[in-house]
């Protein structure tokens, strides 16, 4: 039977100083709701997409997603709480060191929002661009991130989303293609138990 796929985000950066207020978080929540509503089109797992920026520890399962939004990367949960590696400019996925396995996905709104100085006015499709980077997280989170490795991200080809953005940063204007849909179709359908979410930084 058909489910809600449910995607949870946690802000940790307050506003930005006005720059990430409540309605730009609302108008992001609804961006990628249109995104993840491409994806499970035609799917059997998913019938219908709801993206909130509330949600307590208890709420999410495996079959939904969380994604943290920092203010930088100093504050990083992946830091903190995976056995290492190296931080991405606007987001990182990884799973926990304990014996949990559990994903965290997370991304760093001053970087995307205002290419990392706290001083500067916010880049213009704000909205547009943080949904991006949280999908392309998401992306890590269900393919590649931990084992199996459905679809390594970073080495598609034919992706707007998911592609290697090191040296070919996401834009606001970039939106996800059916590429971008069939790998995250792809990712539910290999990972039949779904993938254990990191909560324990939502609210309790």
């Amino acid at each position: 039977m058909a489910q809600k796929l449910k995607i949870y985000l946690v802000n940790q950066a307050g506003d930005l100083n006005g720059r990430f207020e409540d309605s730009h978080r609302q108008t992001c929540a609804a961006t990628l709701k249109t995104y993840f509503e491409g994806v499970i089109k035609g799917s059997a797992k998913y019938d219908s997409v709801e993206v909130t920026w509330g949600g307590k520890q208890g709420d999410p399962t495996a079959f939904d997603f969380v994604c943290y939004a920092l203010t930088t990367n100093k504050g990083s949960i992946v830091a903190k709480k995976s056995s290492g590696g190296t931080l991405g400019i606007s987001g990182s996925t990884a799973v926990t060191a304990d014996a949990n396995k559990l994903m965290i996905s997370e991304v760093y709104l001053r970087q995307i929002v205002q290419n990392g100085d706290e001083r500067s006015n916010a880049t213009t499709n704000r909205e547009a661009l943080v949904a991006n980077c949280i999908m392309h997280e998401l992306g890590h989170n269900l393919l590649d991130a931990s084992a199996p490795i459905v679809r390594d991200v970073h080495k598609m080809k034919d992706g707007v989303i998911l592609r290697d953005t090191d040296e070919n940063l996401l834009k606001g204007t970039d939106a996800p293609n059916e590429a971008d849909f069939k790998a995250f179709r792809e990712g539910f359908g290999r990972r039949a138990q779904g993938v254990k979410q990191y909560t324990g930084d939502m609210p309790s």
